[in-house]
């Protein structure tokens, strides 16, 4: 009886919650951190496979995603340090996202402009423009969305509207880029994505300043403030959970990092055409995607962090098994609409709720540096060993052959997710799971 009344009472919360404008801000915001995600990841690879570079150095190239998994470097003085003008037009959060996303559309476009394949210095120079402002601004979206929950609703609602968001972005870049670069080329292709960053400018500027904000103090802080304190009072606030914790975040997207450069290659070799996928991806992979989501957000809210991390860290595992089938089936459409569904289901529920427990980990001191911290650890870990993915499947050919190659990788990405359970379990033992 006392659960079935707090049931009630979270959806009440969360019905009261649906109501403010700013919880649907999340929306546009999430639409604007997911837009250069991509474009500096799989998609570029996408790119880079069409113009004919190998495996190997398309893994490394990508590798500037890595950038995600470092920002926790700059994250203290994002999180404390006022940018001269912005600040005072803006505040602290929306300050940054405004700078990141002008600096994001230059970026962009000057890819656009110099292109891969005859230019590819300064192609990568610009890509890793992109990518340290595409950080950047996650960062600073972030800390405000971490800032604007308030409650076990908030913490079921606002992860779920920005990954709503997140998902009608990646949209953008990993189906309607595919169908546009067909039609258009690559080069204009980044140029469109470059204009969509206005949905994030005018979601900056519509959103309010956060609470927390208003109470930031212009005084300059010592190098130790800034920089020591975020990170001691993150062991101090988890204690003995602190290392079970950041070990959880370190695998817990493991797979789905690692097989980020590898993937669309693997479409583009067994035959996969471009606009097949953004069909696809475009219309059954994109409900699965909002219906995983949704799952995941309902999971926090009914069941708890716990379980749905659970059923996360149990689905995007053994998803990965069916990419090892789609590639030694050479193009079967059935497979691959079969296999995006089930992928983009678990990755929606996973994502949902490993957003919701970086969320609940965040000190409301140093909100911003806490929640990149957790990003951090979650990102670099994928993020590096996926430098070495087409390296992988590249040493494989010579002895499986190309497809058997891909298969036997995608197995490994699978068993690779394991240690994830154990850690499920082990942070629960330590008490970590609560509600905000």
């Amino acid at each position: 009886m006392v659960e079935t009344r707090n049931l009630v009472s979270r959806l009440h919360g969360v019905g009261t919650a649906m109501k403010r404008p700013v919880s649907w801000l999340l929306l546009g915001l999430g639409f604007s951190a997911s837009l250069p995600f991509l474009l500096v990841g799989q998609t570029l690879g996408f790119w880079m496979r069409s113009e004919g570079i190998t495996l190997t150095l398309i893994s490394y190239l990508t590798g500037i995603s890595l950038m995600y998994g470092l920002k926790v470097l700059w994250a203290p003085w994002m999180d404390r340090v006022h940018l001269p003008l912005l600040y005072r037009w803006l505040g602290q959060r929306r300050s940054y996202m405004l700078l990141t996303q002008i600096v994001l559309a230059v970026g962009l476009a000057a890819m656009a402009l110099l292109g891969p394949k005859a230019h590819l210095a300064g192609f990568m120079v610009a890509a890793t423009i992109v990518a340290f402002a595409a950080a950047s601004q996650e960062i600073a979206i972030d800390a405000w969305r971490v800032e604007e929950t308030n409650s076990t609703s908030d913490q079921a609602l606002n992860p779920s509207l920005y990954s709503f968001g997140y998902r009608t972005g990646s949209l953008v870049t990993n189906s309607i880029v595919l169908a546009l670069s067909d039609r258009i080329g690559w080069a204009n292709s980044y140029l469109v994505i470059a204009a969509t960053l206005s949905v994030g400018v005018i979601s900056t500027l519509l959103a309010p300043r956060t609470e927390s904000e208003k109470q930031y103090s212009a005084e300059p802080r010592s190098a130790r403030a800034l920089i020591v304190e975020p990170f001691t009072s993150f062991v101090r606030q988890h204690g003995a959970a602190a290392l079970s914790i950041l070990l959880l975040l370190a695998l817990y997207r493991l797979p789905d990092y690692v097989i980020g450069p590898v993937v669309g290659t693997m479409y583009v070799d067994t035959g996969i055409g471009a606009t097949e996928i953004a069909a696809i991806r475009g219309s059954v992979g994109l409900i699965a995607s909002y219906i995983g989501i949704v799952v995941g957000g309902a999971c926090v809210l009914t069941l708890g962090l716990e379980r749905a991390l659970w059923l996360g860290a149990i689905t995007c595992p053994l998803t990965k098994l069916g990419f090892a089938w789609m590639s030694v089936v050479h193009g079967d459409i059935g497979v691959f609409t079969t296999v995006l569904i089930a992928d983009d289901l678990s990755n929606g529920i996973a994502e949902t709720a490993m957003i919701a427990f970086m969320t609940s980990l965040a000190g409301r001191d140093h909100t911003l540096t806490h929640y990149a911290l957790t990003y951090s650890v979650m990102a670099f870990t994928g993020k590096f060993l996926k430098l070495f993915a087409g390296q992988i499947v590249d040493g494989l050919t010579p002895s499986l052959g190309l497809f058997h190659a891909y298969q036997a990788f995608f197995i490994g990405t699978a068993a690779i997710g394991i240690p994830a359970l154990f850690l499920v379990w082990l942070v629960r033992r330590k008490g970590v799971f609560s509600p905000i």
